[in-house]
């Protein structure tokens, strides 16, 4: 039974698993940063946690892109 959907060359779908792997190491990236960054621009930070996590890969681009905003170094009192 097909269920309506269409065949996939079993070969293919093997060779975007490199590609979902690195999609979801990015998305582990803007998680870890955003919880480790104290002040992101733009939007609150669980509007960006839901962009991320729901527009898979360009939420994580858009947060990299927009949401970081410039680079200012972390100091250890931001860690803590």
């Amino acid at each position: 039974m097909n269920f309506g959907l269409p065949d996939f060359d079993p070969a293919a779908l093997v060779a975007l698993i490199p590609v979902g792997i690195l999609v979801i190491a990015l998305m582990i990236y803007c998680f870890v940063d955003l919880a480790r960054r104290p002040r992101v621009q733009h939007l609150p930070k669980p509007v960006w946690v839901v962009i991320v996590l729901f527009v898979v890969p360009l939420g994580a681009v858009l947060y990299l892109v927009l949401g970081r905003g410039s680079q200012v170094a972390l100091r250890d009192e931001d860690l803590r």
